[in-house]
């Protein structure tokens, strides 16, 4: 008679459960380096841009240009404040996340510890019984004699 684990199925569920939460907490922390990847973009440009305001104001440069760099600073400021606020909210939902991942995790690992508990109690029954069996076995030739 093979083993089998009673709440296997259940065990089969908190191992699904917790793929599902892994690969949730995998794509916020794919989003969270393209939000600080796009970060790091945005303030390489904005140092471009001051750098390219502070020649262009060293020379000559029309009144327009010089509203043409500061309104880019202006929406390259916007989109800098924006994206830090889309970093913060990914960095909360990557905490919670985790909890929930590791919630999943320790569910999982209790049914996993309850199944080699159970595994491991068969395995000794089994060998009782099957020394008991020989036991048997030879006390019945013994017998015979």
């Amino acid at each position: 008679m093979p083993f089998k684990f009673p709440l296997a199925t259940v065990l089969r569920l908190r191992e699904i459960a917790e793929q599902r939460e892994e690969r949730l907490l995998g794509q916020i922390h794919s989003q969270l380096a393209q939000s600080r990847t796009a970060l790091a973009d945005l303030e390489t440009r904005r140092r471009q841009l001051v750098v390219q305001r502070e020649i262009s104001l060293q020379s000559s440069t029309s009144a327009v240009e010089i509203t043409g760099f500061y309104g880019g600073l202006r929406m390259i400021d916007e989109h800098l404040a924006n994206c830090k606020a889309q970093l913060v909210k990914l960095e909360a939902m990557r905490d919670q996340q985790t909890r929930i991942y590791m919630s999943a995790h320790a569910d999982k690992e209790t049914l996993t510890g309850m199944r080699e508990r159970f595994h491991k109690d068969y395995d000794l029954k089994m060998l009782r019984k099957e020394q008991s069996d020989l036991d048997d076995n030879f006390s019945s030739r013994r017998s015979l004699r």
